[in-house]
């Protein structure tokens, strides 16, 4: 294991230690020895039977996202988790995610590690910049940013 990756790993093990209700974790580069679901192909493929102009265009989705994410790994150091990347794909509104919600959630019986260039600032994640809307709100959710 690379020595970034291995504190990576400790500040995360560290972090869940904390006994913190949520399991969340943002970093920007991959973490050696853990397996990536790339959240955009996966629900893509997950919709592509669906008509994307239905008003259930929605529902379809938030079940696809709930299954991906009920999709975890086992890590020696971390326990039970999920690491995603390329997630452009949650922030379109037509699918209409409600990423606090849904992450709070799911991040209470798992390590849900999310791969990205945004960063957080103020409680939320941004995923592009600042004031474009593209954003997760963090406040009240346990959190760790590895930079």
């Amino acid at each position: 294991m690379a020595t970034g990756n291995s504190t990576h790993i400790q500040h995360i093990v560290a972090f869940l230690q904390q006994a913190t209700r949520n399991r969340l974790v943002f970093c920007h580069e991959h973490i050696d020895d853990l397996l990536y679901v790339n959240i955009g192909r996966t629900l893509a493929n997950l919709l592509s039977n669906e008509n994307l102009r239905s008003p259930m265009i929605a529902y379809a989705a938030e079940d696809a996202l709930a299954e991906i994410l009920s999709l975890t790994q086992e890590d020696s150091h971390i326990g039970t988790y999920i690491a995603i990347e390329n997630i452009g794909i949650l922030f379109e509104p037509d699918l209409g995610f409600n990423l606090k919600s849904t992450l709070d959630s799911a991040s209470t019986n798992k390590t849900i590690i999310i791969c990205s260039n945004g960063m957080v600032k103020d409680d939320k994640f941004l995923f592009f910049q600042e004031g474009d809307g593209y954003f997760i709100d963090l406040k009240g959710l346990s959190y760790l940013e590895l930079k």
